[in-house]
């Protein structure tokens, strides 16, 4: 089961929130910066942080397949 730590690193002018997604699975770890717009309260803010990352594993996953089905 992976576990996933939600940090709240700065908040940047314009109301904007810079957090780390860290992730830990049994493959490994991954860290990824998320900036997102404020929200309003910390837990709409970790919610928006939340679907940004699953967008983003969508759309590397998306990618990875294509990479490998090109290689021969």
């Amino acid at each position: 089961m992976s576990e996933i730590k939600l940090t709240k690193v700065e908040v940047r002018p314009g109301g904007q929130l810079l957090y780390y997604v860290r992730v830990n699975t049994a493959a490994g770890k991954v860290e990824l910066p998320v900036a997102i717009r404020e929200q309003g309260s910390d837990a709409s803010n970790e919610t928006k942080v939340l679907q940004s990352s699953l967008a983003i594993a969508e759309e590397l996953e998306g990618s990875i397949r294509l990479h490998l089905e090109a290689k021969p």
